[in-house]
């Protein structure tokens, strides 16, 4: 089969242009995750794209999204850029290309293993590990038991149940069991039908083998010799590399494929592509926050260290200032001030993905909105206040009242993008 390509370089930048045409954002979703760099590459743009559509649209699962000839006229880019993003959500299980008299893109509802998955491959980027310590476990249980347990009960629905309970269980399994313990690479076997996936899956083994962030893997010439791949299969599976922000293509003398330590952006919006086609509701993924948070905090008040306090003092200052705006970069740094006290990345990616998923129904998109600002200052300057006194209950009583004031902002907003 022919593929069609562009016929020269500025083929590939007219592609760019009209990919940032469409793109539409969620500067609040970025903000809350911590989105620091926007991936550039087309392929990568149109998978992420497709999600938020999907999300928009509470996940058709099931229907025809578009052909792939469809596709390449909707987002104006070739069959091979086509081909790569569309690799990049099989292997998130988001999606899938059926052949065939009336195919094209098929939604799926993304599993639980792709998800467990996708979890183990983020935290063990940046602790070698998927059970860390004590402290994210205790804090998972002490959720759970709130949420099924026999005291007070926090009503939600099974999808957020099955989701915890899923996770939970593959934590205590890793706890249990050490490495052996571990989610498998290809505990989502129904996604590696591709060669491409058999290619990333190849290249995931070697990045697990080294514990180096930068390291060299080597130049696309050098990995398609190692891994007997074709260029363009390559490029597939580096792709979803890119996506998870696990690696990236450098061009230079002895440059190429680098390893790096990878973003929150995708792990959460795969999460919030989960949830929503499991039918959990934004107030129930709320709900999760703030018992995840209430914990972290208090958990924070008694752990921080003065290296940790100085750096909550600075974020109190920056806060009190009242000419400087609640930015996306103030808002990652009072959180993560914050939250990195426990030093938790499998809670930290947590307590992202379940405070961002009711920014898809809200129509407050914009972090620097004045009502977000004002509420976000006043409650965070509790929360820190009650850290750097480490008084532990009014840490949590802070953080427990801050989380009921911005669920409240932002479902209020969203019952009237609803209507």
């Amino acid at each position: 089969m022919t593929m069609a390509q562009p016929t020269s370089a500025q083929s590939y930048a007219n592609q760019g242009t009209t990919v940032s045409q469409w793109k539409t954002a969620n500067p609040l979703f970025d903000a809350i995750v911590g989105a620091r760099s926007a991936n550039t590459k087309a392929a990568c743009i149109i998978a992420a794209q497709i999600e938020e559509d999907l999300i928009g649209r509470s996940w058709p699962t099931g229907t025809i999204y578009g052909s792939e000839a469809h596709l390449e006229t909707r987002f104006g880019v070739c069959r091979v850029v086509v081909r790569e993003a569309v690799r990049i959500l099989e292997s998130r299980g988001t999606a899938r290309m059926r052949r065939g008299p009336n195919g094209g893109l098929l939604i799926l509802a993304p599993s639980m293993p792709i998800v467990l998955e996708a979890l183990d491959r983020y935290v063990t980027s940046h602790c070698r590990e998927l059970h860390r310590g004590s402290g994210g476990r205790t804090i998972l249980h002490a959720v759970h038991a709130r949420l099924i347990g026999s005291g007070p009960k926090i009503c939600v629905g099974a999808g957020l149940v099955d989701f915890l309970e899923g996770l939970i269980s593959a934590v205590d399994q890793h706890a249990h069991e050490g490495p052996s313990g571990r989610i498998p690479l290809g505990a989502a076997a129904e996604s590696a039908r591709s060669r491409a996936q058999h290619i990333f899956r190849l290249l995931m083994k070697d990045l697990n083998s080294s514990h180096e962030i930068d390291r060299r893997l080597g130049s696309e010439l050098d990995l398609c010799d190692r891994y007997g791949a074709d260029r363009d299969v390559l490029r597939q599976a580096v792709r979803v590399l890119e996506f998870e922000g696990i690696a990236e293509s450098v061009a230079g003398r002895g440059k190429g494929l680098m390893t790096r330590t990878p973003e929150p952006a995708a792990l959460c919006r795969l999460i919030n592509c989960y949830f929503t086609a499991a039918r959990v509701t934004p107030s129930d993924a709320m709900s999760l926050f703030k018992l995840l948070s209430v914990e972290a905090i208090s958990i924070a008040a008694e752990e921080a260290t003065d290296g940790e306090l100085a750096r909550l003092k600075d974020v109190q200052r920056l806060l009190h200032a009242a000419d400087v705006p609640v930015t996306a970069k103030v808002m990652q740094e009072a959180e993560e001030s914050q939250f990195g006290i426990i030093d938790e990345p499998l809670v930290d990616i947590l307590l992202r993905c379940t405070k961002s998923y009711s920014t898809w129904w809200s129509s407050i998109r914009n972090p620097q909105s004045e009502q977000l600002d004002i509420i976000y200052r006043a409650e965070t300057l509790k929360v820190i206040s009650a850290l750097l006194e480490r008084d532990v209950t009014a840490a949590a009583t802070a953080q427990a009242a801050k989380v009921e004031r911005l669920n409240g902002l932002v479902l209020t907003q969203g019952h009237i993008l609803a209507a």
